[in-house]
């Protein structure tokens, strides 16, 4: 370190002459690390000096087939017609509880909308019929215990995550909430404020205002499209949350996983008797409704004076119960569903500097599926992106996919397939999932073979039959001042007027 008195002592000549040999080490240290990586990335030279070999481009590299043997778990049954998955691991002293309950917020009663969520959330803070809210939290702390309870659109979910030692306390926890909730009233009101809180920053967001509307014109008239709203979540009552837990929390209507440190018959015998007197179902939950399949075309803009606008397009699609399932998979990833060497990515990306994300997403459920793509770009390229995009589907749609292109895609899926099985807990997830929705057992053992045997004449069959960009959802947010041309030359715009809160 140069000091005060030093600096003032150094004439401009002498500190010109330092920064000049400063700079001249700087530049033989940096060539000297560069030449150190470049002799470690080469294999070896010549006595003559040459180069004898290089190593091939990152994309040429060719490596054997993965091998992969997915685990196996054993399926039971109780008597009183809980399915429970158990797949030991003895590896670290955690044993792993996931259950999946048939309900979901695509069962709420139109006048009840938000009931699913917040039963959800009081279960696990509301305390239980033999423990307040406090004392709840503080058994779950004192034994490190993590349980939690959750409903989304089509499930619900529990999860306890506890140390062997403390098995029987975290199961006799995790029992005691999801069958005896107290719903304290407080702890309903904390929630219903919390839940109103929520649905005022909803507008916070461009993105998720985008998707969420999106999502509202493409499941019209389906409880898929219900929002929330503050006067439909003051009206709740905790009764509602009692009912909605009575109807959809029992034995018959539960698959269960776990998975972790622990022997199979102990942990059987504890769930005769933690699940003793449990009632079963009093009428049988019907499968979630299925929406209508058939995409409403239209033109949708919402008015955002931002430098960025957001695009989106798509409607239904393949469900994941139908054969062209692992095809259209296949066909997603090729589109922009994964990485940079997707068909949108590399042209809207990468060779036009459009936009930093762009891709396409598919979401195949029962009966029903829905695809399409994004792309965030400058609002003054708006309409060149969107001209852009249908380029590209109405390519893929004609064909225009190349063999090579094609075992990219199908490796990168089998790749990722292998990395979703690093733990027994996301094993046992995925069990109970196939058997919740009702798919093959064998699913999974036969997903490798599946994606393996789709040939480019069924990618490029399912691309004509299911790509419809003429016939499509699009939606734009942003500033239309800002785009370079009106957005109605795509057709008749309809403006979304947000809900404001």
């Amino acid at each position: 370190m140069v000091k005060r008195s030093d600096k003032e002592w150094l004439s401009n000549e002498n500190q010109q002459c330092i920064r000049i040999r400063l700079r001249a080490w700087l530049i033989m240290g940096l060539t000297g690390i560069w030449l150190a990586c470049l002799m470690a990335c080469t294999p070896s030279l010549s006595p003559t000096g040459a180069l004898t070999s290089t190593l091939p481009p990152p994309r040429s590299l060719k490596y054997p087939p993965l091998q992969f043997q997915l685990p196996k778990a054993e399926r039971r049954q109780l008597k009183n017609g809980l399915i429970v998955y158990l797949l030991p691991d003895h590896e670290i002293p955690i044993v792993n509880v996931t259950a999946l309950i048939r309900t979901g917020s695509v069962y709420e009663p139109s006048d009840k909308v938000g009931v699913a969520q917040l039963t959800a959330e009081v279960m696990r803070t509301g305390g239980t019929s033999s423990l307040s809210a406090e004392e709840l939290d503080e058994e779950l702390e004192f034994h490190s215990i993590h349980l939690g309870t959750m409903i989304d659109r089509e499930s619900g979910t529990a999860s306890l995550s506890v140390l062997t030692k403390d098995l029987d306390k975290g199961l006799g926890l995790f029992f005691d909430v999801i069958r005896h909730p107290a719903f304290s009233q407080e702890k309903v009101n904390l929630a219903k404020d919390k839940k109103i809180e929520s649905i005022r920053r909803k507008n916070d967001s461009p993105q998720d205002i985008a998707f969420r509307e999106f999502r509202k014109i493409l499941y019209r008239g389906d409880p898929r499209s219900n929002e929330a709203t503050i006067e439909g979540i003051q009206k709740l009552t905790r009764q509602d949350l009692v009912n909605f837990h009575e109807r959809y929390f029992h034995p018959d209507n539960t698959i269960m996983g776990i998975c972790g440190d622990f022997q199979p018959e102990e942990i059987m015998e504890k769930l005769e008797k933690l699940t003793a007197g449990w009632a079963a179902l009093s009428a049988p939950v019907p499968p979630p409704p299925v929406p209508s399949g058939k995409t409403p075309k239209s033109i949708n803009y919402i008015s955002r004076k931002l430098p960025q606008s957001i695009i989106i397009t798509g409607g239904f699609s393949v469900p994941q119960n139908h054969p062209d399932h692992f095809a259209f998979l296949i066909l997603d990833h090729l589109l922009g569903g994964n990485g940079f060497n997707s068909y949108l990515s590399e042209e809207i990306r990468s060779r036009r500097g459009l936009a930093y994300s762009v891709g396409s997403f598919y979401n195949g459920y029962i009966n029903y599926g829905a695809s399409g793509t994004y792309c965030f770009t400058n609002s003054s390229s708006t309409i060149l992106a969107i001209t852009l995009t249908y380029q590209i589907l109405e390519k893929v749609k004609s064909g225009q996919i190349s063999p090579d292109k094609l075992q990219w895609a199908k490796d990168s899926i089998l790749n990722q397939f292998v990395f979703s099985f690093t733990s027994s807990d996301g094993i046992v997830s995925q069990l109970i999932a196939l058997e919740y929705h009702g798919l093959p057992r064998d699913y999974l053992d036969r997903f490798q073979d599946n994606i393996r045997k789709v040939s480019l004449e069924d990618v490029q069959r399912v691309a004509r039959d299911y790509l419809q960009p003429d016939n499509n959802i699009l939606l734009v947010l942003g500033d239309d001042e800002s785009f370079e041309q009106p957005l109605s030359q795509f057709g008749f715009v309809n403006m979304v007027d947000v809900e404001h809160y």
